[in-house]
């Protein structure tokens, strides 16, 4: 049993001992006071039941009452969220397989649960206000989509961080820049007597700064002609 088919199971579980709480069957009598059509059930496993057992218009009137009543009530979320689970069972496969593909870490980490359940209660959420012939259909189907848009978006990022690591660095360390090492070798070699000061600075303003000579002719000390003016003493 992978990863994904267990978080199933995990829902599953934490919904029995949820829904047999004394505080659900206070939730479902609020539901029916505000939706008649969920009237009959006394519990909410007799609730999911007659759902998955209606005929699919009587069914989705109930979930659309469900929806109506979800923005102010978590519980109904978690609800609807269980009632959804089969069909959650649909996007095991390739999701598995799309995780196995681009990065395996994803399922043992739990990342690939993660993204089912948020993928599927935002669908939830995103139904609050949009009515539908099928709601439950409708829910899966946005949650189908919100998976894909994920899946994407992480292959699209793994892609970058790849090429990132294999491209050669253009802007590393700011020592090794060709410009920042042919001032050091400039400065050293005028510190060291070997270059004048005044010729390290034409070097590096017509090198790298890029100043024409006309331009530096004025601040360097020659005259209009090109000639060289005479050096201060």
């Amino acid at each position: 049993m992978n990863q994904t088919e267990r978080i199933l199971d995990v829902l599953d579980r934490e919904w029995a001992l949820l829904s047999s709480g004394p505080s659900t069957r206070r939730h479902l009598r609020s539901w029916q006071t505000h939706k008649p059509n969920l009237l009959g059930p006394r519990t909410l496993s007799e609730l999911r039941a007659r759902i998955e057992s209606d005929d699919l218009e009587t069914s989705s009137e109930m979930v659309w009452a469900l929806l109506r009543l979800a923005p102010d009530d978590e519980l109904v979320g978690r609800f609807l969220l269980q009632i959804i689970v089969p069909g959650l069972a649909g996007e095991v496969s390739w999701l598995m397989s799309w995780a196995r593909r681009v990065d395996p870490y994803l399922i043992g980490s739990g990342d690939v649960d993660q993204m089912l359940v948020l993928a599927a209660m935002e669908a939830i959420r995103h139904a609050h206000g949009t009515r539908r012939s099928y709601p439950i259909c409708s829910i899966l189907r946005r949650t189908h989509r919100l998976l894909g848009r994920e899946t994407r978006a992480i292959e699209a990022w793994q892609s970058k961080t790849v090429l990132e690591d294999t491209e050669p660095a253009t802007t590393g360390d700011p020592t090794l820049r060709p410009g920042k090492m042919l001032l050091d070798l400039l400065t050293e070699a005028a510190d060291g007597g070997h270059v004048a000061r005044r010729d390290v600075d034409l070097i590096w303003l017509i090198d790298i700064e890029g100043y024409t000579s006309t331009e530096l002719a004025p601040s360097m000390g020659h005259s209009k002609g090109g000639g060289p003016a005479p050096l201060a003493s």
